[in-house]
């Protein structure tokens, strides 16, 4: 088995949600954050006969950098990236001990669905950088969903905004939905958000779908 680049770039994305990983036989990939509140779903290429266990993705990732154009060769107790004149023996980890979604996620009655494109998810992170401020929050303004970078403790803090186009707003929708950008760990590209008044959201790309729990402090009123 090879891995395509698309796999690998999922496997590196899905080290910043997890340092480990269960991979379970079939093609699909999960991976949930030590805190449980993001969790990552993925459908590769490949297809794995059976499971097994790393216990630190990027050290895996890295011995399959150790070694140029990697046949991976799977064994009951590790696998073997190889090719012609080398030879990386990546031993598995007990799935036991590893942290791994305990079920799938059934998304509540969503609430508000918009979409958010790679520019707008760079351009919310660049904000947050330039500004130092930690929340991402979601709220309506004059009858448009606003995204807006700040700080919640600071309400003279300077700000980022940028009106973003949805697809519904329920008519009783006055929120104000807040998410951790730290949390916001996500592959490059454009994402269709779904978020519930129950607190979670999924942000789904062609590639990878996140379920994403949003603060707290969030505010809703019906």
């Amino acid at each position: 088995m090879q891995l395509s680049n698309e796999t690998i770039e999922v496997l590196k994305n899905f080290a910043n949600v997890n340092p480990n990983l269960v991979v379970s036989a079939g093609s699909n990939l999960k991976t949930i954050s030590e805190a449980k509140n993001i969790m990552a779903s993925a459908d590769i290429s490949e297809t794995f006969d059976n499971g097994f266990g790393i216990y630190d993705l990027n050290e895996f990732l890295s011995a399959l950098n150790l070694i140029d154009s990697p046949t991976l060769e799977f064994t009951d107790n590790a696998v073997k990236i190889k090719n012609n004149s080398s030879q990386v023996e990546y031993r598995f980890a007990n799935i036991e001990i590893l942290t791994q979604p305990a079920k799938s996620v059934t998304m509540p009655d969503v609430d508000l669905c918009l979409k958010l494109s790679a520019d707008d998810i760079s351009q919310i992170k660049r904000a947050a950088g330039a500004l130092g401020h930690p929340v991402l929050s979601l709220s309506v303004i004059d009858n448009s969903v606003v995204a807006k970078v700040c700080d919640p403790n600071n309400p003279t803090a300077n700000t980022w905004s940028k009106t973003i186009p949805t697809d519904r707003i329920d008519d009783f929708a006055a929120f104000d939905y807040q998410f951790l950008i730290s949390n916001l760990k996500l592959l490059p590209g454009d994402y269709d958000v779904s978020i519930s008044n129950k607190l979670i959201s999924s942000w789904k790309s062609p590639i990878v779908e996140y379920w994403i729990a949003l603060e707290k402090t969030s505010t809703i009123q019906e």
